[in-house]
This record gives structure tokens, sequence and C-alpha cells, in this order.
């Protein structure tokens, strides 16, 4: 029992002081406005393809230009939607796109892509899109993180050591375990 306990705690130990193997993601969000677009049932026009930016989290020292498509289709995912700082951050829509509200005087659409920064790891994001008839435009990009793998792999482990523990604890009382 003492050395399966010391095996377990070493192996925690290990796991707790081992950096993590894979790169940090991105946090935080990215705000990006742009000015002069047209839309219709199939896409946006935008006719000054460039805008300002502010972030937050990892993202709060973008540079304040983005670079915008001349043209954007609803119906393609994996497009550029913008581009800042000439490669410092992007966003690439990855999914369908949900279209909210489409009529003459209001756009919103929501989907699902991927955000870069340098720097870190390509990390799944969500954005939306809204645009007025007055031509002013505004994407809301929010980066979305999930725990690392050595993460989970240590809180599994404590839990199954938990749970080893609690067993051998009734087992010597002469206690019933019961589900």
């Amino acid at each position: 029992m003492k050395k399966l306990f010391l095996a377990l705690l070493a192996m925690a130990t290990t796991l707790a002081i081992t950096p993590a193997a894979s790169a940090t993601s991105i946090n935080g969000s990215v705000a990006v406005a742009g000015f002069l677009d047209t839309w219709n049932s199939t896409g946006v026009d935008f006719v000054l393809p460039v805008g300002l930016a502010v972030g937050t989290g990892t993202l709060s020292s973008v540079p304040a230009s983005a670079t915008l498509p001349s043209t954007w289709t609803f119906a393609s995912p994996d497009i550029l939607l913008f581009n800042i700082g000439s490669g410092y951050s992007t966003f690439t829509i990855s999914g369908p796109i949900d279209i909210v509200t489409n009529n003459p005087t209001f756009l919103n659409i929501t989907g699902t892509g991927w955000l870069t920064e340098t720097g870190y790891d390509p990390t799944s994001a969500t954005f939306s899109f809204t645009s007025t008839d007055t031509g002013i435009t505004d994407f809301g990009i929010a980066a979305t993180t999930t725990p690392e793998p050595s993460s989970l792999l240590l809180l599994g482990t404590g839990l199954l050591g938990l749970a080893f523990v609690a067993f051998r604890k009734a087992k010597a009382s002469g206690a019933t375990l019961s589900m």
C-alpha cells in the first residue's frame, strides 16, 4: 500500500513539474471595425478594405490597423476574414456561418474559425459580424481555449488516487461500497 501511494505521489509530482508539451494558446478577444461596406443575401463587399483593431488578453498589443478582404461570401468557409499588422494576427473562418439577421438595414452573422497570433498556437475562436446600412462594420472575435492535456492527466491521476485510497480505507474497515 505504501509503495503504491509513493509511486502515485512520484508520478503526480513529475507531471506537476513537467513543462507543457504544447505552445501557449491565445486568450482574449479582438475587435475589428471597418467602414463603407455593402451586403446582399450572399456576401459582403468592403469598399475600404482597411479597418481598426483593438485587442484584449494576449491580443492586447495588436497593431491598430487591419486589412479586410474586398469581398466575402457567406457560403465560403476557410476564408481569411482579416489580417492585422501584416500577419501579426489573422482570423480564418473554418466552419459554417450562421446568418442571424439579414435585412436591408442590419446584418448579423456568427460562426467559428481559427485565430492566429505571432508566437502562439492557432486557437479556436468564435466570431460575430455586424453591419448597418450606414456602412459601419464590427467584428467581435473571442478565442476559446481548452485545458492542456498534461493538466487533464494530472487531474485524472489525482482523482484515481483518491478513489483508490477511499476504496482501500473502506475495505480495511469492512464496509461495503455501493453505487
